[in-house]
């Protein structure tokens, strides 16, 4: 009969520490495994101190753990972790389980620990990912009734602290656009059913700055059953902001191009009619021997062809302008410096003169109002988007042009309203900018301007207003404040829905695909939408090298025979669609769910 193998020898076999303390913290006994993860021979610790090894940072949370256990002899509810010194100074991590006499019998406190270096080591990995990601990373249970894990980019996204959304986990719903809210929620029962989802949705209020993020999650099984759910949150407003810009150029293209050229077709149409019935004419006079037709109607030719010509040439004139115009708009939507704290009046200054030359010996009645110690935090372009309200007023006014400048800073923004007497700005003009409604081949804008000015605002993290009426306009731009700190997340940008299906046709910036206001919500899972917007970007850039943008400067430059102020142009075909739009009913906010 074999003999029993000796405990010690076991014990000696095992990988992890196994160690007797008695009640004062000193070694009575280690295994052999003190040697291979500590590098110290057994018996050189045994009669030390154990907690001298400890970590400085942990001793005291480890040294008050062992003491509450030899006290009321009640084992910590968790094992202990902590970092233990090497004999050549490296640390490592240990998991360690105390088991008190009474469970034992040993003349002391057994510990058994475990070297979890590799495993913290690979959560600190995980944490710092977790920590300096944009993304927001959470976990619920599965009736999202207890939040599980969530980062601190909860806080710039939603605008919520994780310690919040622990004691209310369904309050980040809150802070989901109202429009949208009831297809989130209808993807977080799909989700706590077991079915994965990606959506994408807006942050923000009707009235206020909102934001996209698109969110894939999963469900968490266990033993077939959903006992978490799991996602993550990205902010991808930037993507829709472009998907906006290029349903501006591609309209531009689309539109206001063919509508100049549509004018220069005609006119060379009608110019070679009216040769063709002057020489038909000359030929059956000469066929009939009669003599030559007077003078007069020689310079009853000459000036309709001279008419004809100039017309061709107003409207070139109005298509190179633009092409010029559009470099300085792809150079600005290129842009990726971040806006900078630059004072107004400057601004406001070179802005009136680039508008209208001089003040006194203009024609035009400019009035500016402005602090000179006010600061704004935006791009050097704003200037440019104050000469383009200037000019736009000045183009479209219907009398002796007046135009009214004030800066004030209200809490922490600057407001810059310009006002004008000319004839309300349509809503075909306005309101896609807005977002009361989408463009697409029925609704359109005819110019660039006010887009560049909403651009150059949106990109310095503020907003465009209109107040329009019968004895003028007033458009303000909204700029952060330099010296005030912003009353709401950097990721709240002032971007309005008008997506209704995933990136590929997102909204504010963007493609020729973009559904209309109020439809925010893209399921892309079930769509199978894909991002397009690096591809379409390129077609953007080269399509608005061609002349894309061919608006790229005023509302104004649409009045190339396809006026942006007046929405009955009989010549504009596009400026028919826009006004008759412009009336009819936005479209149903139904989201794509499904």
């Amino acid at each position: 009969m074999s003999r029993s193998p000796e405990p010690e020898t076991l014990i000696d076999l095992a990988q992890d520490k196994i160690a007797v303390i008695d009640e004062s913290g000193r070694f009575r006994y280690l295994n052999a495994a003190t040697r291979d993860l500590l590098g110290f021979e057994p018996d050189a610790l045994v009669g030390t101190d154990a907690f001298d090894l400890i970590h400085p940072d942990d001793v005291d949370r480890v040294r008050a753990a062992f003491e509450a256990l030899a006290a009321d002899g009640t084992p910590p509810d968790s094992p202990l972790e902590y970092r233990y010194r090497t004999a050549d100074g490296d640390w490592v991590w240990f998991r360690t389980r105390v088991f008190p006499p009474a469970e034992t019998g040993l003349d002391g406190y057994a510990l058994s620990s475990r070297d979890i270096t590799l495993e913290v080591e690979s959560r600190r990995r995980l944490e710092t990912i977790a920590s300096t990601s944009p993304d927001v990373l959470w976990m619920f249970n599965a009736d999202w009734s207890e939040l599980l894990f969530v980062n601190r980019a909860v806080e710039s996204v939603f605008g919520i602290d994780p310690e919040t959304l622990d004691r209310r986990p369904r309050l980040f719903l809150d802070a989901v656009h109202p429009d949208d809210r009831p297809a989130v929620e209808r993807a977080m029962e799909r989700l706590s059913a077991g079915e994965s989802t990606r959506l994408d949705y807006r942050i923000g209020s009707p009235d206020g700055p909102t934001s996209w993020v698109r969110v894939p999650a999963r469900p968490v099984r266990e033993a077939g059953e959903v006992v978490a759910v799991t996602g993550f949150a990205r902010d991808v407003t930037d993507e829709y902001r472009r998907e906006r810009q290029l349903t501006v150029m591609d309209n531009l293209l689309r539109h206001t191009i063919r509508n100049d050229m549509n004018i220069v077709d005609g006119t060379a149409e009608r110019i070679a009619d009216r040769m063709d019935d002057a020489v038909a004419a000359a030929s059956t006079e000469a066929d009939e021997g009669a003599p030559a037709s007077p003078d007069t109607d020689l310079a009853a030719l000459a000036a309709d062809l001279i008419d004809h010509a100039e017309t061709i040439r107003g409207v070139a004139d109005d298509l190179l302008t633009t092409a010029e115009k559009q470099r300085g708009v792809i150079d600005l939507l290129r842009q990726h410096e971040p806006p900078q704290p630059l004072r107004v009046p400057p601004l406001v200054e070179s802005a009136v003169a680039d508008a209208v030359g001089d003040p006194s010996d203009s024609p035009v009645a400019v009035s500016v109002s402005c602090p000179d110690d006010v600061r704004a935090f935006t791009h050097p372009e704003l200037d440019y988007a104050i000469a383009e309200l200037i000019e736009n007023a000045v183009e479209h006014a219907t009398v002796a042009p007046t135009v009214e400048i004030e800066v004030t800073a209200p809490a922490d923004r600057v407001e810059i309203a310009v006002r004008d007497n000319a004839p309300p700005i349509p809503p075909a003009e306005r309101e896609p900018i807005t977002d009361r409604w989408k463009m697409d081949d029925l609704r359109h804008t005819g110019g660039m301007g006010l887009w560049l000015v909403y651009w150059i605002a949106d990109r310095s993290g503020g907003d465009l207003t209109f107040d329009t009426g019968a004895d003028g306009n007033e458009v303000t731009i909204c700029v952060p404040d330099a010296d005030c700190e912003p009353s709401f997340p950097a990721a709240d940008r002032g971007l309005p829905a008008v997506s209704d299906f995933g990136p590929a046709a997102a909204e504010p910036d963007g493609g020729a695909a973009t559904p209309a206001a109020g439809s925010g919500v893209v399921d892309s899972e079930r769509t199978g939408s894909k991002s397009v917007a690096s591809d379409a970007e390129a077609d953007a850039n080269s399509e608005s090298d061609a002349g894309s943008e061919s608006d790229a400067n005023s509302e104004s430059d649409a009045n190339s025979k396809s006026d942006a102020n007046s929405e009955s142009d009989a010549n504009s075909e596009s400026d028919a669609n826009s006004e008759s739009a412009a009336g009819a009913d936005e479209p149903s906010p139904e989201s794509t769910d499904g």
